[in-house]
């Protein structure tokens, strides 16, 4: 999610790909963190009375079927994961992400974020996102993160490649293949 221009970064993998090549790819997808940008946003609004961005912009998950064929991909397959992982606290996983160098780098962000207002964002995140009891082996409390991760594979043009047959030429209706499903169940 660190690259500006994802459309051409695509394309130039796909050149240097030799024919029939294979290119697989996971990144972090757009509904990453939602209990970190919530606790900000509210942290930041009674603090402050407005918002700034603070997580960084992500592709979403809609968007990366059209960027791998706009890159002239073919057989594009996509699939999505979430990962939670659990931390002591909101402040432990704020450290985490800006000692993997997950700051914000947008430009049109507040120079500085005051500590009330991180302090604030972290209460409300141990309030709101702990894990649940049954969740929690080492009953310790303890707050929940979710990171989408969106996996992709693309394969570069090639002769030798499966293509859809000439329209009109199927054998069966979709309506009889679900007939024909019921009857096997």
């Amino acid at each position: 999610h660190w690259v500006n221009e994802l459309p051409s970064l695509f394309t130039e993998i796909k050149r240097v790909l030799k024919p029939d090549g294979c290119f697989i790819f996971s990144m972090v997808g757009g509904t990453s963190l939602p209990e970190l940008r919530s606790s900000l946003v509210m942290a930041e609004m009674e603090r402050e009375g407005g918002v700034s961005p603070h997580v960084g912009p992500f592709v979403e998950l809609s968007d990366v079927g059209g960027l791998v064929s706009g890159a002239g991909f073919n057989l594009p397959t996509i699939d999505v994961d979430t990962v939670n992982v659990s931390f002591p606290n909101a402040m432990v996983l704020m450290e985490h992400l800006q000692r993997m160098g997950e700051s914000n780098a947008c430009i049109n962000r507040r120079p500085r974020t005051s500590v009330d207002t991180f302090l604030a964002s972290s209460c409300l995140y141990d309030e709101l996102f702990k894990l649940d009891e049954c969740e929690n082996e080492n009953n310790v409390d303890e707050v929940e993160a979710s990171v989408q991760v969106i996996y992709a594979i693309g394969w570069s043009p090639h002769e030798s490649q499966q293509n859809p047959d000439q329209r009109g030429t199927a054998t069966l209706k979709v309506g009889d293949m679900i007939e024909f499903t019921k009857v096997d169940s």
